[in-house]
């Protein structure tokens, strides 16, 4: 399992995009709304910035594990296994970069880049919508899991930073956990 699951989620998770994009265009759309010029340059800058502070995130990881590469290479040329049940050997909670912005600065990238489309199309807003709620499901997923993982140290880091509206944009007046 090990050695396998990364690699294996992330294939099956790339194949379905591919096969929903190709059924999706198959579909036939229609416009519902276009923002005016000089709001779809403010859109498509907030989607870029969303991408950047996403891209970030990776800094503090290894791709080729992330991905699940490294755990199926290590176990096709020694037969070797390591890290928990999906393989990854990082132990300790990553509380700077991103990560002292918010603590799910990728699912935070996608819910940026998905919501901030300056054009919306039936077909556009339905994958919105779900993908927005897959990024709103999966932060509740991880965070239960790294409760599990780093117990204490976690629920001090949920105190600390949250989890995804960085507190600039609430202002220093609100108390407790976002």
């Amino acid at each position: 399992m090990r050695a396998w699951y990364r690699f294996l989620y992330n294939t099956i998770s790339i194949v379905t995009v591919l096969v929903a994009i190709y059924l999706i265009a198959k579909v036939p759309d229609r416009e519902i709304w276009t923002a005016p010029l000089w709001l779809k340059w403010v859109m498509h800058g907030i989607q870029f910035a969303g991408l950047a502070f996403g891209a970030l995130a990776f800094e503090h990881m290894d791709s080729g594990e992330f991905m699940g590469f490294r755990q199926v290479w290590r176990y096709l040329t020694r037969r070797k296994t390591a890290g928990n049940i999906e393989g990854l050997t990082q132990k300790e909670l990553v509380r700077n970069g991103v990560y002292g912005i918010v603590r799910h600065p990728m699912y935070l990238a996608g819910l940026v880049i998905f919501t901030f489309s300056p054009i919306i199309t039936v077909n556009g807003l339905t994958v919105t919508v779900l993908a927005d709620f897959y990024f709103l499901f999966g932060v509740f997923i991880e965070e239960r899991r790294f409760l599990r993982l780093f117990g204490d140290e976690y629920r001090e880091y949920m105190r600390q930073v949250p989890r995804l509206i960085p507190k600039m944009f609430y202002g220093s007046g609100r108390r407790g956990r976002p």
